[in-house]
């Protein structure tokens, strides 16, 4: 199946690939390693058991904050039929995770196996479940100017009056962008931020309590119950779920 092409590299923590897009669809998934991704003024901090999927021509992003060993596939665009327009972050089963691994890694020489897992990769993908290790950035200038202050340090915990002071507009106006340009409440949004922040924090061996108070839950049991209500499952089930 000619419409698919693999690459298989490692990088270290802190290198980034600069805006840029592929005729094909891509596959994005880290063998180990946490990587953030930006795209049409999302974020995706993605850990190693989930894999990004770009469509074709979308300008992305791509910075390790962990070493990470990526592994890729390249994926024609007729061969989806048109699904998966948006780029979108998925929960790998471990069957993908395998058929991918043996096809970046296998060195296979026979042409009929190789072409039989490229047809089982194509039908698995068509079957992972979507999960939301994504957020969308506000690009107002005020809105951003808080959301950004957030992404470098997101234990602060400012009142909104004080946020909307850093942004130089109301209270009142910072909700409401929010609302209009995430589709979140400033609470919200800050929520989702701070849970999106502690997979890569977790993948270098910090502990629940430790991330939690890095990215500014009050406590553990905080942080637990709201990765359960976003995700699913606690931040310490991530890894087994794939």
């Amino acid at each position: 199946m000619s419409e698919i092409r693999f690459k298989e590299l490692d990088y270290v923590a802190g290198e980034t690939l600069p805006a840029h897009d592929h005729e094909e669809g891509q596959v994005l998934f880290a063998r180990s390693g946490t990587k953030e991704v930006t795209a049409d003024n999302q974020l995706m901090i993605v850990p190693a058991s989930r894999i990004v999927w770009v469509p074709p021509k979308v300008i992305h992003t791509v910075r390790f904050r962990t070493n990470t060993k990526m592994r890729t596939a390249f994926i024609a665009s007729n061969i989806l039929n048109n699904m998966f327009m948006n780029i979108c972050v998925f929960q790998v089963t471990g069957l993908f995770r395998e058929i991918l691994l043996r096809l970046v890694e296998g060195n296979l020489y026979d042409k009929d196996h190789k072409e039989l897992l490229e047809l089982s990769l194509i039908k698995e993908i068509c079957l992972l479940k979507a999960e939301p290790f994504s957020i969308k950035f506000p690009t107002d200038k005020r809105a951003k100017r808080v959301a950004d202050a957030l992404l470098s340090n997101p234990s602060r915990t400012l009142k909104i009056q004080e946020w909307a002071d850093i942004a130089a507009c109301s209270s009142k106006t910072l909700s409401r962008l929010f609302i209009k340009e995430t589709g979140l409440t400033f609470q919200l949004w800050r929520r989702h931020l701070r849970l999106l922040q502690i997979h890569d924090l977790l993948d270098k061996g910090s502990s629940v309590t430790e991330a939690a108070h890095i990215v500014g839950f009050a406590t553990s049991s905080a942080l637990t119950e709201a990765h359960k209500q976003t995700f699913g499952y606690p931040p310490t089930k991530l890894k087994d779920r794939n």
